[in-house]
């Protein structure tokens, strides 16, 4: 039997931890970017769900599972995204509006699949399909940086579809 730990993760997606008895921040900025960690929902309060633990009979009461511990890009509880996604989708999109090699309509096409591609709703499919044609016309240099904003965002599927991890 267990449950999940309340993670505590600054506004840009820097993991402070995830293994928190409660939502008390015991780090109250981030030592990598220096922003304001939070660990509940901004929209709702809900707590962040950290890592999963087992609730032990003995001292201590929770035994934190080993597996890495992926952050949520949205809350469990109502939906809304969290500061990082937000963050990182809006750094794509603008990194997409300096791809020169592409038209005004494919960068429009382009930034729509990134919201698919975060999400892994039945459009991701489509969202890996254009993101690799777009992105191998936009050059190595753009395709690297969406790389780079997106890779902690997007599921495993997702990244061996797109980047062949």
């Amino acid at each position: 039997m267990g449950d999940f730990g309340i993670a505590q993760i600054c506004l840009n997606g820097h993991i402070a931890t995830s293994k928190s008895n409660d939502t008390d921040i015991k780090q109250k900025f981030c030592s990598s970017c220096g922003l304001s960690i939070i660990s509940t929902c901004q929209k709702c309060d809900t707590p962040i769900k950290g890592s999963y633990r087992e609730v032990s009979q003995i001292a201590p009461p929770y035994r934190y599972s080993n597996a890495p511990y992926n952050k949520p890009s949205y809350c469990y509880n109502c939906g809304n995204a969290f500061s990082w996604t937000q963050n990182a989708a809006e750094a794509a999109n603008e990194l997409i509006d300096f791809a020169e090699q592409l038209s005004e309509s494919e960068k429009v096409d382009l930034k729509k699949s990134i919201d698919d591609l975060i999400k892994d709703t039945p459009k991701t499919a489509i969202a890996e399909v254009k993101f690799k044609k777009y992105a191998l016309k936009a050059g190595s240099e753009i395709a690297k940086g969406l790389k780079d904003i997106l890779i902690d965002l997007v599921s495993e599927t997702v990244k061996k579809s797109i980047w062949h991890n």
